[in-house]
Formats: structure tokens, C-alpha cells, sequence
């Protein structure tokens, strides 16, 4: 409905519906809490081709820069380096860091 609403205006846009989702519920919490509920909008009498009309109209007036998904990509795969095995496996007592820290100055 978005795209469809800001096509005109805007180049075509990838919009992400966990966002999308968030703007409306956190609308439509914001009206329950704050109007009767002898007021709150209820679009059960509309017809699906009205409901879609109604949902047109309000989608153009969001913005849908907020709305947009963000483009993630894998992780480049990084080549690990070689460290000796006996190295890898060394112990290292703190005390014994602690002790030749001290000694150095």
C-alpha cells in the first residue's frame, strides 16, 4: 500500500514491514489509550475495495524514508590466522603478568 501510495513522488522503495508494523500499532495504542471507544475508528463496515482506498490514502501520508528496510549482507569471511599450538594452548598466570609488570618500569 506504501509503495503503491508513494510511487509517484519517489523512487521505488523496499519497505519493511517489521517498521511498518511498529508505526501502526504504536498509532493505533496511542488512540485507544486517548479517545473513548465509542470513537475509535473501526473500518468493519467498509467494503475491501473502500478498506483498501482508506489504507491508500493514509499510507500517503507517511513518509516512507523511516519505513524502509535496511539492505544487511554476510559478514565477509575473514581468514584466520596460524598460531602455533603450543602457543594457543600456553597458560598464562595472572600473577605471574602481575609480577613482571611490576619488575618493568
Amino acid at each position: 500500500m506504501i509503495k503503491q501510495a508513494h510511487q509517484v513522488e519517489h523512487r521505488p522503495l523496499d519497505v519493511s514491514l517489521f517498521h511498518l508494523a511498529v508505526a501502526i500499532t504504536s498509532g493505533y495504542e496511542a488512540i485507544t489509550l486517548a479517545l473513548p471507544a465509542e470513537h475509535i475508528p473501526c473500518a468493519s463496515h467498509l467494503s475491501p475495495r473502500q478498506l483498501a482506498q482508506r489504507l491508500l490514502e493514509l499510507a500517503a501520508r507517511l513518509k516512507p524514508k523511516p519505513l524502509a528496510s535496511s539492505k544487511r549482507a554476510p559478514k565477509p569471511k575473514v581468514p584466520q590466522g596460524y598460531v602455533d599450538g603450543s602457543t594457543a594452548r600456553a597458560h598464562v598466570s595472572t600473577a605471574r603478568v602481575l609480577k613482571a609488570r611490576k619488575g618493568t618500569p
